[in-house]
């Protein structure tokens, strides 16, 4: 009998430690799920939601830089249109750049000469400042892979952190302030040179134009190191952009 209450004791003992961790896993991704879920909502809500977000399919705005690096400024002015459609023009006091991403290729000009492809760190920067202007949209589409990444600070603001991942394999945390739910700060991840860099950058200085929301202060870093910082003074929501304005050939402004 001794026996036979050890045996029964030792198979419950077992099935408490294999099915229990396993209710606890379900329990703790179904908690993870809702908070996604919600946060998700609450950030499309707050920049005009879900049909005004869909509505965006274009974007022209200009702004003011100033490059640490460089130790220069000067005026910034970029167009997006979807899908995977950038061109970035910077003219600064000793010199300018132009960046166009069209599709799955990059391109850049620096000082007015021709355009010449690039590959590696200078395209996944163009690439990733598109996911960034469209993050709203993909997240909508259901692009993204999300787990929650945490809770951070950012500038003394409270925020969550979600980790997305596309089907490229592109990873971004998106960092989302608790308190009023815009998208504070997002980071990129990439593999170059057997390297794994980051690019980050953070938006502040939230204004409504039209129906949503966009920011008008735009701090960006590599590898946590402060490159450069952005002032907006306009923003033109859905302007018509023809798609040759992102060839290769076409280095004229409009």
């Amino acid at each position: 009998m001794r026996n036979q209450r050890a045996h029964i004791f030792c198979i419950l003992l077992c099935i408490f430690f294999v099915i229990r961790p396993e209710g606890l896993f379900a329990e703790e991704t179904t908690n993870e799920v809702q908070r996604i879920i919600s946060m998700l909502n609450k950030v499309i809500e707050v920049y005009g939601g879900k049909e005004v977000v869909k509505a965006i399919h274009s974007l022209h705005a200009k702004g003011e830089i100033q490059a640490f690096m460089q130790h220069d400024h000067g005026t910034y002015e970029f167009y997006f249109k979807r899908d995977r459609k950038l061109r970035v023009e910077t003219k600064y006091e000793r010199s300018s750049e132009l960046r166009i991403l069209n599709g799955n290729r990059g391109y850049r000009s620096a000082d007015g000469l021709p355009l010449e492809e690039v590959f590696g760190s200078r395209y996944f920067a163009m690439l990733y400042q598109y996911k960034h202007l469209d993050i709203l949209h993909d997240l909508l589409k259901g692009s993204y892979h999300i787990s929650f990444a945490g809770k951070s600070s950012v500038n003394g603001n409270a925020a969550e952190v979600f980790r997305l991942i596309d089907k490229e394999g592109a990873i971004m945390d998106a960092f989302i302030d608790v308190h009023n739910f815009f998208i504070i700060k997002v980071t990129g991840y990439f593999r170059t040179d057997n390297k794994m860099l980051d690019l980050s950058v953070e938006f502040s200085d939230f204004k409504k134009v039209g129906d949503s929301i966009f920011p008008f202060r735009i701090t960006n870093y590599a590898a946590g190191r402060k490159i450069a910082q952005t002032v907006i003074s306009k923003y033109f929501i859905n302007p018509y952009v023809a798609d040759d304005f992102f060839g290769s050939t076409n280095i004229q402004s409009l």
